[in-house]
Parts: C-alpha cells; structure tokens; sequence
C-alpha cells in the first residue's frame, strides 16, 4: 500500500516539475505585432507569467467591488491582442489562431473567459459589419 502510494507522489512530483516549462509560454509565437508590444499594460515577460492573476483580480474588483478599470480589462485585451486572419474575419476562440487559445493549448490549459466574454473585439466587429452591409 505504502509502495502504491510512493508512486502516485513520486509521479505527481515529477510531472509537476517538468510542466513548468509550458506553463511560462516561453518560445511560443504570438500573432502580435511587435509595435503593440510596447502598448502592454505590463511588459512581455510578466503578461506572460501573470496575465491570469491579473485577469481575475480585474473580474473581481468589477463583479464584486463594482470597480471598472481598462488597465487590466479583459475587452482591453481582446481590442488589440485580436486580429482579424487573412480573409478579414476574427479566428474563432476554439482556433489555434485565436491568440489566447493558441498558447492555452500549446500550455494546456483552459480558457474559461470566453464561456462569458466575448473573444473578438466588438467594436471592430460591429465596423466590419456595417461595412459589409453598405457594399
């Protein structure tokens, strides 16, 4: 029994240690422009590594407090990490072209944002369409 046990830990241990690497999104592409790089509310690095903790200290202060900022807003985000493919639509948030889904799946992890929020930029969208109804 105490064997089995051993086991499960030593694994979990191991697998724990060795993900860390997908967990920090390094040497994953991103489909940014490097000029919006320099726009972030925080650098590269720590978007990278925190940009969850953020993300739900900001849906915290809004849900709970009724504290809306655009500092760490996730429309903020969606505005300008976003961007339309080659044909001028918005990827799908089930798309590895979707710039949160691409590194959540390379970093396997869930992107439960979008089961509220939407994950395309709304007022590009709404642009987009009106457009397309005066051709």
């Amino acid at each position: 029994m105490y064997k089995k046990l051993s086991i499960k830990i030593l694994l979990t241990f191991v697998l724990i240690f060795f993900s860390g690497a997908s967990i920090t999104h390094e040497n994953i592409q991103h489909n940014i422009s490097a000029s919006s790089g320099d726009k972030c509310v925080e650098p590269t690095e720590i978007m990278r590594a925190q940009h969850h903790i953020f993300v739900k200290h900001q849906s915290h202060e809004t849900v709970v407090k009724g504290i809306r900022t655009k500092k760490y807003s996730l429309n903020n985000c969606i505005d300008c990490h976003i961007k339309p493919t080659s044909n001028g639509t918005y990827p799908s948030v089930k798309s590895e072209e979707h710039f949160c889904t691409g590194c959540h799946i390379a970093a396997a992890a869930q992107v439960e944002c979008f089961d509220c929020h939407a994950s395309k930029p709304f007022k590009k969208v709404a642009k987009q369409k009106q457009g397309s109804l005066k051709k």
